[in-house]
């Protein structure tokens, strides 16, 4: 019998309490949910980080139906690249998170609206789940980069031109979430609080991220800092690796989180997702069926 099974993995680090808006979008459609961290509580870097008790006990609260799950082991390894040390770590809770089934892994600030409806796709295409060593694919979604938040709204990457590994059926990775599978691109919207962040977070994330030695994060740090509203129309094509990904920004009048995410949510509408495949990736599928 097939594995139906829809199972959804965390990396848990510093960025902890950002996960609390995200699980309560997906829990009620999955079947299965891990929270992964290092058990010496370091990050990628070899940085410490402290989870508070707290947080633990507030995880179980929330588990009413029992379907979460906590994966604790050491990911940090000396010498070895971020990267390289991430990319290990997905694979290892995929292991964790058992065979068969749709994988999802989604970071602790990345909010699904809508959530169902993502879930609806994957079910509807659940024949992929036969035989995913032969038909291995890879869902992209679109992601609603969050740059900044101050006292007057937030700033959104616009327009939208990056998109995110989110669900596979066949979770062997390669590169941070990508794997060797078909990518399949649907138009359906995550939104990642990334950047907007306090300052010593931000700080945090670009010293200890799998990023962290593709550009001076020092100087980006700063091109961060100085960002407001009367001059954030002047950041044009200004991201630290791929330039063209982040042409200019577009701000949103918000005092949170949630009101940020209701607006996103009337100005970019989750649609019914439908695979999006070109006609030499249809007649390979047709062969595996």
């Amino acid at each position: 019998m097939t594995n139906k099974m829809i199972k959804a993995g965390y990396l848990v680090s510093y960025d902890y309490r950002y996960i609390f808006t995200s699980l309560n979008q997906i829990y009620k459609h999955v079947d299965l949910i891990v929270l992964c961290y290092d058990k010496n509580f370091k990050t990628w870097s070899g940085s410490n980080i402290s989870i508070p008790e707290e947080f633990f006990l507030e995880i179980k609260n929330l588990d009413v139906d029992n379907k979460i799950k906590f994966y604790k082991d050491e990911f940090y390894k000396k010498n070895i690249q971020p990267m390289i040390l991430e990319t290990e770590q997905r694979n290892k809770l995929a292991e964790f998170m058992g065979h068969g089934g749709w994988h999802i892994q989604i970071d602790a600030d990345e909010y699904v609206y809508e959530f169902d409806k993502f879930i609806t796709f994957l079910k509807q295409n659940n024949h992929f789940l036969c035989k995913p060593h032969k038909n291995p694919v890879n869902i992209n979604v679109k992601w609603i980069t969050l740059f900044k938040q101050d006292e007057n709204g937030f700033y959104l990457i616009n327009p939208i031109k990056e998109s995110c590994y989110l669900a596979t059926n066949y979770p062997k990775y390669t590169f941070g979430r990508k794997t060797e599978a078909k990518d399949v691109f649907s138009d359906h919207f995550l939104i990642h609080q990334s950047w907007a962040r306090e300052e010593e977070e931000i700080y945090t994330k670009i010293t200890n991220w799998g990023h962290k030695n593709d550009f001076d994060v020092h100087a980006f740090f700063d091109v961060w800092k100085k960002l407001n509203k009367t001059n954030y129309k002047e950041y044009i094509n200004f991201h630290p690796v791929y330039k063209n990904d982040w042409a200019s920004l577009r701000f949103i009048e918000a005092p949170d989180l949630d009101t940020c995410i209701q607006k996103i949510k009337t100005s970019y509408k989750q649609n019914d997702i439908k695979f999006k495949f070109s006609r030499k990736i249809k007649s390979i599928l047709k062969s595996y069926f």
